[in-house]
C-alpha cells in the first residue's frame, strides 16, 4: 500500500468518525445521514476502490468503539466496505450530477436495506420476515412519531451531500478524475 493511500484512508476515516460522533452528540441515535458511508463513497472516488473499502470498514468499527459495539458492527463495516469498493469502479466514470445522485441514493438504499435484513436475521426466523420488517422500518415513525420515513430521508441527505462534495472536489481539483493513486 502506498503512503498516499494510507494518508487518504486515515484522513477520511478520521473525518467519518468525527462527523458520526458529532451527529450522535447533537441529535443522538436518530439516523438522518450516514457519514461513514458518505465518506467511504467520496474516499473511493478520490482514492479508488481499496481506499473506499478501507474507509467504509474502519469508520464503522472505529466510531462504534466510541458509540457502542454490537452485532451490527461487522455487518455495517462489511457492507460499507463493499459499497466503497464498488464505488471505485464506477464513480469517476459518472459525469452527470443527477446520475451521481441516483447512484449514491441507490447505494445508500442498498446499504440500509441489507444492513437491516442481515441484522434482523440474527433475531428473526426467516429471511422473508427480516425483509418485511426491514422494508417497513424504512418508513415507520421514530422518536415518538415526529420523524416519518427516516430511510428515504437518510438516503436522500447522504446522496445529496455525497454528490455535493464530489462536485466541489471536481471543481476544486480538476485533475482528480485522472489521478492514479
Amino acid at each position: 500500500m502506498k503512503a498516499k493511500q494510507v494518508a487518504l484512508i486515515s484522513t477520511f476515516t478520521a473525518l467519518a468518525v468525527a462527523l458520526r460522533l458529532a451527529k450522535h452528540a447533537f441529535v443522538g441515535p436518530f439516523q438522518f445521514i450516514n457519514f461513514p458511508l458518505l465518506t467511504a463513497m467520496v474516499a473511493s472516488y478520490v482514492g479508488g476502490s481499496w481506499v473506499g473499502a478501507a474507509v467504509g470498514a474502519l469508520s464503522f468499527v472505529a466510531s462504534d468503539l466510541f458509540i457502542w459495539l454490537g452485532p451490527w458492527t461487522p455487518i455495517n463495516a462489511l457492507l460499507a466496505a463493499a459499497i466503497g469498493w464498488l464505488w471505485g469502479f464506477a464513480a469517476r466514470s459518472v459525469r452527470s450530477g443527477i446520475t451521481l445522485f441516483v447512484f449514491a441514493y441507490l447505494s445508500t438504499f442498498a446499504y440500509d436495506l441489507l444492513s437491516s435484513v442481515l441484522g434482523y436475521l440474527l433475531y428473526l426466523p426467516s429471511a422473508g420476515s427480516a425483509l418485511t420488517l426491514a422494508l417497513l422500518g424504512l418508513f415507520l415513525p421514530i422518536g415518538g412519531g415526529w420523524l416519518i420515513g427516516v430511510g428515504p430521508v437518510t438516503e436522500f441527505t447522504t446522496a445529496a451531500l455525497t454528490t455535493a462534495v464530489i462536485a466541489f472536489l471536481r471543481r476544486a481539483i480538476p485533475q482528480l478524475t485522472a489521478l492514479q493513486i
